[in-house]
């Protein structure tokens, strides 16, 4: 995860993404994401960075290297739905080499809204992140039981 403070930079070590919303960011390679799939509708981005900005937390941001201007806000699931545990292939665990549960992080797309009640968060979608190795898969969940658009704040 890459936290919003100036690091010293290794040249060859170092890629410069310029975003709109964060302004020019120093990435170390090592912190970057492949989603070899990409996600839902931008299948053909491959590659990513989570940006951590403290006043924002528990939020994070899912930066695209190839195109900055494309940014998803994210969020772990289990923070605000503690029973959040979808059954996932094992088709797509062996893909990202998953091994131990402790290896693979889940988040789930975040869809901002005017007022905090209308923000919701897709866990039809998550995306798995094995922080090993920094793969990562969205998977789509055929369960009827999560929601494209699950409300955040529960009333």
């Amino acid at each position: 995860m890459l936290k919003m403070e100036e690091r010293p930079l290794k040249e060859s070590s170092m890629v410069n993404l310029s975003t709109n919303n964060f302004g020019n960011l120093n990435i170390e390679k090592e912190n970057i994401i492949t989603l070899e799939q990409g996600l839902l509708g931008f299948e053909e981005l491959k590659q990513f960075v989570i940006v951590a900005i403290e006043e924002c937390l528990p939020f994070e941001w899912l930066v695209s290297v190839e195109d900055p201007v494309v940014a998803f806000p994210i969020l772990n699931p289990t923070l605000f739905f503690s029973d959040y545990n979808p059954s996932l292939p094992k088709d797509d665990l062996a893909l990202l080499d998953i091994k131990k549960e402790k290896d693979v992080e889940t988040f789930c797309i975040v869809t901002l809204g005017e007022k905090p009640e209308n923000v919701t968060l897709n866990l039809k979608g998550p995306i798995l992140i094995n922080m090993k190795n920094k793969m990562g898969k969205q998977i789509v969940l055929t369960e009827d039981y999560y929601s494209l658009n699950q409300r955040l704040i529960r009333y």
